[in-house]
């Protein structure tokens, strides 16, 4: 019995001792002081894709006018992207006579040479087979002024736009959905806001369209 005891007080003892200076609980690291003159970090949130629109703006056929007007745009911060198409270009207007035989545009001819028409010229293509020229220019009031000079002669002049093949450029953009588009005519004085001067060339002033759906 005694040593029954004994043994108690030896556990006992053993425990205490283990307790005390074996079992001590691992002190938790403290967090390191904030530096007070560092910025927290934040996370950006980036645009939802489904809250923006595409947008393009065209056509330009002057590179220089198109690079104004990017340069415009990035500085409201919209940053457009390229786009070439190959286009006919309207680059004036053309007055021409239309006449039934060859007999008649001989006589025709000679007559305006001699009224003084000197850049009247007989079209050879087939595609203009029975036309004689009389002048390409640059603004409406030259081609009307020739058109009643013609007219004047007895003819009935023809007035259309001429056209040649060319290079267009379109400026695709993202913009947010309910974000107006930027006005072209703010584009700080860029000759897409202030046409070229060019009736021909201002009937197509860029505008605003959707972009062309891209293949996926």
């Amino acid at each position: 019995m005694r040593a029954v005891l004994y043994l108690l007080v030896l556990a006992n003892v053993a425990f205490f001792a283990w307790a005390r200076w074996i079992d001590v609980p691992i002190a938790r690291a403290r967090p390191a002081a904030t530096t007070p003159h560092l910025p927290l970090l934040e996370l950006v949130k980036l645009p939802d894709p489904a809250t923006m629109r595409c947008r393009s703006l065209g056509p330009f056929t002057d590179p220089a006018a198109a690079a104004a007007v990017i340069d415009a745009l990035r500085k409201r911060g919209v940053e457009p992207q390229q786009r070439r198409v190959e286009a006919s270009i309207a680059d004036g207007y053309w007055v021409h006579i239309d006449l039934p035989d060859k007999d008649s545009q001989r006589r025709a001819f000679a007559r305006l040479i001699a009224a003084g028409v000197h850049d009247a010229a007989m079209m050879t293509q087939p595609a203009d087979a029975g036309r004689i020229s009389v002048g390409v220019f640059a603004d409406q009031a030259h081609a009307v002024h020739r058109a009643e000079q013609v007219r004047a002669l007895g003819f009935k002049p023809v007035l259309e736009l001429h056209q040649r093949p060319g290079e267009q450029q379109w400026l695709d953009m993202y913009l947010h959905r309910d974000a107006p588009e930027p006005a072209v005519t703010d584009l700080e004085g860029t000759p897409a806001a202030q046409g070229s001067g060019t009736p021909a060339q201002d009937s197509g002033a860029p505008q605003f369209t959707d972009c062309p759906t891209r293949p996926s």
